[in-house]
């Protein structure tokens, strides 16, 4: 994790639940969806911001949560 703390909004609940939910989250062209979803969770610098604050972490195309993710999603 980064030295720069990046701190939680209500823009980032959603998609921390579903990730928490699914397991993961998939990036596509426009952003990040849930496994089978058609309409995108959050944006792509979005989800970047969520990995530079350790909430996600990125695995190709996969974002997972963080163990700080899963408690934030809580």
């Amino acid at each position: 994790m980064s030295d720069k703390s990046i701190v939680l909004f209500p823009g980032m609940i959603k998609p921390l639940r579903l990730a928490r939910v699914y397991g993961y989250l998939i990036q596509r062209s426009d952003g990040l969806y849930h496994p089978g979803g058609s309409q995108p969770v959050c944006t792509i610098s979005l989800a970047r911001k969520m990995v530079e604050g350790g909430w996600l972490e990125q695995h190709g195309q996969r974002y997972e949560p963080t163990a700080q993710g899963l408690r934030a999603a809580e």
